[in-house]
C-alpha cells in the first residue's frame, strides 16, 4: 500500500468558500482547491503551488485545520492535510478573474460558495459542508483529526 500526503486549502473571503468545480458521469461537484505533495516539499510548498495551478491564486497559508484519511482508491493510504488560507495580498485584485494553469483532470472552472450555501452544495467531503459552516471563526473548538470521512 502506498501512502500519498495531500495538502487541501481552506479559503474564505468576504463569507465565500473557494472551491474547484468539477465534472464526471454522474455530474457538476466541488473539492477544497490542493493535491498530492511531491517529493522534497513540504505541505505549505505543496499547498502554494497547488493553488496557484488550480485557482491561479498565491495564498498565505495558515492554520492546519482538519486531517482526513481517505481510502478509495485500490492500495493508495491517502491524507489530507487541511489548511486555513488566506489569498496573498498582491494577488488580492485578481481574485475575480483567477484561474489556474494546470487544471485537475476532470476540474472545468472554480467557484465562490456562499457560506450559507455551502450545506446544500455538493462539495465533497460531504462532512465538511458542516465542519466550515460551524467551525467558520471558532478555530479553537473545531476537531483536528477527522479520520475517515464520506
Amino acid at each position: 500500500m502506498v501512502i500519498r500526503n495531500s495538502a487541501k486549502a481552506i479559503i474564505i473571503h468576504e463569507n465565500k468558500l473557494l472551491v474547484t468545480k468539477l465534472e464526471d458521469s454522474e455530474g457538476i461537484f466541488y473539492l477544497l482547491p490542493g493535491g498530492g505533495q511531491h517529493a522534497g516539499e513540504n505541505l505549505h510548498q505543496t499547498l502554494r503551488r497547488e493553488c496557484m495551478e488550480e485557482v491561479g491564486l498565491e495564498v498565505e497559508v495558515g492554520e492546519l485545520a482538519y486531517i482526513r484519511e481517505c481510502f478509495r482508491d485500490e492500495g493508495i493510504h491517502r491524507v489530507e492535510f487541511m489548511f486555513s488560507c488566506k489569498i496573498d495580498a498582491r494577488t488580492h485584485s485578481e481574485i475575480i478573474d483567477s484561474m489556474g494553469t494546470s487544471l485537475d483532470d476532470d476540474q472545468i472552472g472554480i467557484e465562490w460558495i456562499p457560506l450559507e450555501e455551502l450545506k446544500s452544495q455538493p462539495l465533497f467531503p460531504v462532512t465538511l459542508r458542516e465542519l466550515i459552516v460551524q467551525h467558520e471563526g471558532n478555530e479553537k473548538q473545531r476537531p483536528i483529526y477527522l479520520g475517515e470521512i464520506e
